[in-house]
């Protein structure tokens, strides 16, 4: 495929996580002017442009980057494979600039990341943090299924919002060293069902849980209903619902959203002014989640070639 005019792709700065040619410093700064100008019109994942974010991303050892420039030297399109472990395959991401597309930049950018992931041993994964139109046609095009999909959706937290309501008799109580293990047990029954969960042990998923500089125990919450016991939680960080769950017996006595509810409630008392979610596109909670006052703010997914997608 030929490069569109005026554009230059030129070598990556770095590669296996070294810098490779000069001007790394500046790739950094620009690869974040560019994710943030695709996250502006395309929306997606806030942290999508986090540098802290990018840099994994990006930058990480045993990553390979391309990029594209136009004649001004401007970045306008970029793209990245990441390995996985042995035998596991490999990972592109790509990003197009807004005022570039419409030129085959992105047909040629995910050529090259199909043909670099593919040098890996193990299925190739296409992920997008703000996935548009034009890209859902591009990887169709390719030949690429969509094997995973969430939306991600805003509140504002100065709009009026609903009090949480709770089944007659439930208990709140908050996330404590004492009590991490009832939020695991009830993590575990709520999820265990659903294709792909990880079974952590509750050692691993609450370090996961505390690892996060941002979390915030006191707008954490488990609900214990009578005749059910621990019945749902919630764990909130800054700005996010990070995780909601229900145990099946406990489903349909509307506890999830007033867990919800109660993270919000708590955030908006203590300052915070928005909150953002991810939903499973496939996840009925989405309806519960817009009565919340959530609004959709994009879609992030992942593709894969449909022999590799079992």
């Amino acid at each position: 495929m030929s490069v569109p005019d005026g554009v230059t792709w030129v070598p990556p700065a770095f590669e296996n996580g070294r810098e490779r040619r000069p001007g790394g410093a500046r790739d950094d700064a620009d690869l974040i002017t560019l994710a943030r100008r695709c996250l502006e019109l395309d929306g997606g994942l806030p942290l999508a442009a986090d540098p802290g974010f990018l840099r994994r991303r990006w930058a990480a050892p045993g990553i390979v980057t391309v990029q594209a420039r136009d004649q001004e030297g401007m970045l306008v399109a970029a793209g990245a494979v990441r390995p996985g472990g042995a035998g596991d395959g490999a990972t592109f991401t790509g990003m197009v600039d807004p005022a570039a597309r419409e030129r085959g930049l992105g047909a040629h950018l995910l050529g090259w990341g199909l043909a670099e992931a593919g040098r890996h041993v193990g299925p190739v994964t296409v992920e997008t943090e703000s996935l548009t139109d034009g890209a859902e046609a591009l990887f169709a095009a390719r030949g690429l299924r969509q094997v995973f999909a969430e939306d991600v959706m805003r509140v504002d937290l100065t709009a009026a919002a609903p009090d949480p309501v709770w089944p007659a008799g439930t208990i709140l109580t908050g996330w404590a060293e004492a009590t991490t293990g009832r939020f695991h047990a009830v993590y575990d029954a709520a999820f265990r069902e659903r294709p792909g969960f990880p079974g952590s042990t509750a050692e691993e998923w609450i370090a996961d849980v505390t690892e996060d500089d941002e979390f915030r125990p006191a707008w954490s919450v488990l609900a214990t209903a009578p005749g059910l016991g621990d019945a749902g939680f919630v764990t909130a960080a800054v700005d996010w619902i990070v995780q909601v769950g229900v145990v099946p017996a406990a489903r349909g006595r509307g506890i999830g959203g007033a867990l919800v509810a109660e993270a919000l409630r708590r955030m908006r008392a203590d300052g915070g002014t928005y909150a953002w979610l991810d939903v499973n596109v496939d996840n009925s909670a989405v309806r519960l989640y817009r009565k919340l006052g959530f609004e959709h703010r994009g879609r992030r997914a992942r593709y894969r070639f449909p022999s590799t997608t079992t």
